[in-house]
């Protein structure tokens, strides 16, 4: 470790600076930050970038500002580190340098056309000593693959460097090898002091301090211990707190508590950190919630001022402004948000923004292409914006879309209303071809037969294994998502009954899926009928005596030697003597291990209680015979995860230890 500091402090100053400059965004960004780092002596920006601590919520940074490289992103790292300051920024497309500084004095920020001139400013914000800015653009790659963690891509280009520049990355290579090789001296690396206490405490945040991300771990951890009353109360806490940390913290616990003071967390977090988006969308939540368009109106537009190319600030911003009664304004953010990223709630608004409109062209290209990019089941909410119209016109659009999500009776209903109310609008020729079209629908089951694990075994199976109908279904129209029934008799009645959900996409007109297995306990001849969308599909099924290995292979077992590979293929396991070769294939392996085992201090000891007791699980494997093999794969029936879980090998010996009966 001293080494190592030696070789970095001819750059980083070991810790004389208690800045931060994050790595910038955009082409050559982790070269200038290092160069600016290194200009006003503050620690390498890599360290800087991974060391960053950790949120306590699973979606990390940008789930609060999106980019860590903005305003908001400058404050909530200055506020989770304890720097003095921290700068972040990017470099635009064209050249510019977009710097944001935040320190005690609040938020600063700065563009400039030079390197040089962001370098100047810095310092003098920062009071730093003037120096050169050596700023070396051929690290900016090396830089990026250290931040990805692969230091020996980062390494590769040494040679090729003047000795300046190869003995700077040299260091950074080396600070990054430390990192995570058994940890450096964050604190002599300049590190601030919230980074230094995170990561000495990370693992007990009760530990931590009450500075840095303490309150906001401190906070969430009762979460972890399923404490709900104490998070809520910490949350709440937090709210007393002028920290956009705290309180960005504090609103996404009570969301997650689903506390209503999430509200009050929210209009703190906009009057405290007006930077941050996450707290302008929450509130256009709440105003939604109230029914408050124009409050809703105003928080996404801050929101968007912050972020704006955000797909779902503008296109909640869209439906904002139509329940302000601003359709054109609607239309404009909803195309805003589909230029940005395409997507079916927009497109599924802008559908019914141009019925209203009565563009009807409009309508049918955004509704058709709403229903392309549905992979969500947004249709239903779009059904429910149409009906709370109560504008009887748009039934047709109703039943545009009620039928190309496979609810044909519903779509019909809406068309014989929309004709009923107009009879001569100029989509009444359409809803009339739309109803002679669903009388002409013609629906198709096919059971195609039932799969024993990965194999087609027809309709032909053995009792006691669990099997899985196969189905297609196929129509001239669309087909919905809704139950599928498999029933399967005897002449004595109704012996085996499954329920499946079949969820699909609009516009499907054919599907084929395994169903939910179903097992029958006795051989003979049985009748199976399913039913689905108002169509059913019969087959007759055979059932033969089974064995053991093609039960367990219908529990998707195929038990794996030592080596991770098949003891036997689904195929073998299946054949009539599949029982016998498995037996004999794993009893092998069994034996063959029982020198290993004897070296394992647990299988090497006499079993002090159970069936065996006496014996060591190495001197069981080594005698064992078929007979016991048979028991273990019997009881691996039970507990088929058993054998899903590891290879058969072990399971058997962690069978054999816990007393041939106990999970192992």
């Amino acid at each position: 470790m001293r080494r190592l500091l030696i070789a970095l402090g001819a750059f980083f100053g070991l810790g004389l600076a208690a800045g931060l400059v994050l790595p910038f965004d955009g082409p050559g960004g982790g070269a200038l930050a290092l160069a600016l780092a290194d200009r006003v002596e503050a620690p390498s920006p890599v360290l800087a970038e991974l060391t960053l601590p950790e949120t306590p919520w699973p979606q990390g940074w940008g789930y609060l500002v999106g980019t860590l490289y903005g305003p908001g992103g400058a404050r909530l790292v200055y506020e989770a580190t304890g720097a003095d300051w921290v700068l972040v920024g990017r470099v635009t497309a064209d050249g510019w340098l977009d710097a944001h500084l935040y320190g005690p004095a609040g938020p600063e920020r700065a563009r400039f056309s030079e390197p040089e001139l962001l370098a100047d400013w810095l310092a003098l914000k920062v009071e730093a000593p003037r120096r050169p800015l050596v700023l070396t653009p051929q690290l900016d790659g090396a830089l990026t693959r250290l931040l990805d963690g692969d230091v020996e891509a980062a390494a590769r280009g040494l040679a090729e460097l003047e000795p300046r520049p190869r003995a700077r990355l040299e260091a950074e290579i080396a600070a990054v090898k430390g990192l995570f090789a058994h940890g450096a001296d964050l604190a002599a690396l300049g590190l601030p002091p919230g980074v230094v206490d995170y990561w000495a405490h990370r693992k007990d945040p009760e530990a931590m301090s009450d500075a840095g991300m303490g309150p906001v771990w401190k906070a969430f951890f009762p979460i972890t211990q399923d404490d709900r009353p104490a998070a809520r109360e910490r949350a709440l806490a937090l709210l007393g707190s002028d920290r956009a940390l705290d309180l960005a913290g504090a609103l996404l616990l009570l969301r997650a508590l689903d506390d209503p003071a999430w509200v009050q967390a929210a209009q703190r977090l906009t009057a405290a950190a007006p930077e941050l988006p996450l707290g302008w969308e929450e509130l256009s939540f709440a105003a939604f919630d109230a029914d408050d368009a124009d409050g809703a109106v105003r928080a996404l537009e801050r929101a968007l001022e912050l972020d704006p190319e955000n797909d779902l600030y503008w296109t909640n911003l869209g439906w904002a402004r139509y329940l302000q009664g601003d359709l054109p304004g609607a239309i404009a953010a909803s195309l805003r948000a589909m230029r940005i990223a395409p997507g079916p709630t927009a497109a599924y608004n802008l559908g019914l923004f141009y019925a209203l409109a009565r563009d009807h062209d409009r309508a049918f290209a955004h509704y058709l292409q709403a229903l392309r990019l549905d992979d969500e089941g947004v249709a239903s909410m779009a059904l429910e914006d149409l009906a709370k119209t109560h504008r009887t016109d748009l039934l047709y659009w109703q039943g545009f879309l009620l039928e190309r999500t496979g609810r044909a009776g519903e779509a019909r209903q809406a068309y014989a209303g929309f004709l009923a109310e107009h009879p001569d609008h100029s989509l009444a020729p359409l809803a009339r071809e739309a109803l002679a079209a669903l009388e002409r629908v013609e629906t198709r089951l096919e059971l195609l037969g039932f799969h024993l694990g990965p194999l087609n075994v027809g309709f032909e199976v053995g009792a006691g294994e669990a099997v899985r109908p196969r189905l297609r279904a196929e129509t001239s129209g669309y087909l919905p998502s809704g139950p599928v029934e498999v029933e399967v008799r005897s002449d004595a009645g109704v012996v085996a009954h499954a329920r499946n959900e079949v969820t699909l996409p609009p516009l499907t007109s054919d599907w084929t899926r395994e169903l939910a297995p179903v097992t029958l306990a006795e051989p003979g001849r049985y009748r199976v009928t399913v039913r689905y969308a108002g169509q059913s599909a019969e087959a007759e099924l055979r059932v033969e005596q089974g064995h053991l290995a093609r039960r367990l292979l219908g529990q998707e077992v195929v038990p794996l030697g030592l080596g991770g590979t098949p003891l036997l293929t689904p195929e073998e396991l299946a054949a009539p003597d599949g029982t016998e070769r498995l037996i004999a294939a794993l009893l092998g392996a069994v034996r063959a291990a029982a020198p290993s085992a004897g070296r394992i201090e647990r299988f090497a000891k006499p079993l002090p209680a159970g069936p065996f007791q006496g014996k060591s699980v190495a001197q069981l494997m080594a005698t064992a015979d078929a007979e016991l093999v048979r028991r273990f794969l019997e009881a691996a029936l039970e507990q088929p995860q058993w054998l899903l879980e590891q290879d058969a090998v072990n399971a058997f010996a962690g069978w054999l230890a816990s007393g041939a009966k106990a999970s192992p």
